[in-house]
């Protein structure tokens, strides 16, 4: 009895329907990365999260893409972390607080894009957290270093209009 109802289940007409729909969303989704993050303006991002080495993740492979254009991709941050077209500091006044050496244009820890307003999207590179992110469950190991963010923007080409700056 068993035996036929999971065959009535699994045998039933139009069976092959279904199973060939899952097979082609397997396959799209095996095209594109995800996570993917709509910005608005039939713009989106998508990365890989890799382990930074401090105990957290940051953001590389990261790509600006139109969704209305296959072929419009923008690579913002390469494999290694370093940030393409890099548009420069607008000043470096940050540079004497830090405590983690920096490498000009490379993500160490958090890069993120945010939505497109007025056709622009703003870009948030933490270049040095607060100490506490080195802290255990139990506060061990919290440094005195102080958070030290820059921002700039892109435009729908994905082209940086400024340079980072602190504010």
């Amino acid at each position: 009895m068993l035996k036929k109802i999971l065959s009535g289940l699994f045998h039933r007409d139009g069976a092959e329907k279904p199973e060939k729909v899952r097979q082609e969303s397997v396959r799209q989704s095996a095209t594109q990365k995800e996570p993917r993050f709509p910005l608005g303006n039939g713009m989106y991002w998508e990365f890989d999260s890799v382990p930074n080495g401090y105990g957290g993740y940051k953001n590389v492979n990261v790509w600006l893409l139109k969704a209305d254009d296959p072929d419009f991709r923008r690579c913002i941050v390469n494999r290694a972390g370093d940030i393409q077209h890099f548009p420069g500091f607008k000043d470096r006044a940050w540079e004497s607080a830090l405590d983690i050496p920096a490498a000009d244009q490379r993500v160490k820890f958090v890069f993120w894009i945010s939505p497109y307003q007025d056709g622009k999207a703003r870009v948030r590179w933490l270049i040095q957290p607060d100490g506490r992110y080195f802290e255990d469950e139990d506060g061990f190991g919290a440094e005195h270093c102080d958070e030290i963010e820059v921002y700039s923007f892109l435009d729908e080409q994905g082209r940086f209009t400024e340079p980072f700056s602190r504010q």
